[in-house]
């Protein structure tokens, strides 16, 4: 059997990234960042949709994420898992 894989970023509670791909509904540039992150579905919510359609959550990691020498912050990384449809 094979798989295929999508791999998520979370922050503050909200997926953000799913294989490279923001997941908001207002863009990263509109140019309120609060406003684009709290577009972004919630880490349940992102599980819940992603389980109706066959997805299944196969690990989860701590990573940071450094912008520059002053910023840093701890994201979440979600590994999820589907057979693949051929």
């Amino acid at each position: 059997m094979q798989f295929e894989y999508l791999v998520c970023q979370t922050q503050y509670g909200r997926v953000t990234f799913a294989n490279g791909e923001w997941q908001g509904s207002i863009p990263l540039s509109s140019g309120d960042s609060q406003v684009a992150l709290d577009s972004c579905p919630q880490v349940w919510e992102y599980l819940a949709q992603a389980g109706r359609v066959g997805w299944e959550l196969i690990t989860a990691t701590n990573t940071t994420v450094t912008h520059g020498e002053s910023v840093s912050q701890l994201t979440v990384e979600l590994f999820l898992k589907r057979p693949k449809q051929f």
